[in-house]
């Protein structure tokens, strides 16, 4: 396999990698701020936190990975970049003052938790480098 055909199937695979991972962290983390603030309607949470989290994956993965995170391991790098969002999506919905801003506000939240998560990951793998 040449060199562009290996760099678009690593980047056609963090896509989907993270629209799947983007997914199941819109989901759950939606669903976990849905219970904690109101009643919790399952086609909202299905369509609207599947969605725009697979959306937001898929673009987020490849830009990351190929930018930020070239030394960090793919799983590690799902992994933790996934419960940083996660963690900063329901932040950001609870410390939310005005009902309006629900939304915004976890989606600023979810983009700061991520960024948050790869910057470590990014830190710990420079050490790492730095020590070898």
């Amino acid at each position: 396999m040449n060199r562009p055909a290996r760099i678009a199937a690593v980047t056609t695979g963090l896509m989907g990698a993270g629209a799947v991972c983007g997914a199941v962290t819109g989901i759950w983390s939606l669903g976990l701020v849905m219970s904690i603030s109101g009643p919790l309607a399952i086609d909202v949470l299905l369509v609207f936190g599947g969605m725009v989290g697979a959306a937001l994956g898929a673009i987020a993965a490849p830009i990351l990975g190929w930018s930020l995170l070239r030394r960090v391991p793919f799983g590690r790098m799902l992994a933790v970049c996934s419960a940083g969002t996660a963690i900063g999506a329901v932040v950001g919905s609870i410390t939310t003052p005005h009902p309006r801003g629900f939304v915004a506000s976890g989606l600023a939240g979810a983009a700061i938790g991520c960024i948050v998560a790869a910057i470590n990951l990014w830190y710990r793998a420079r050490q790492l480098d730095w020590r070898a």
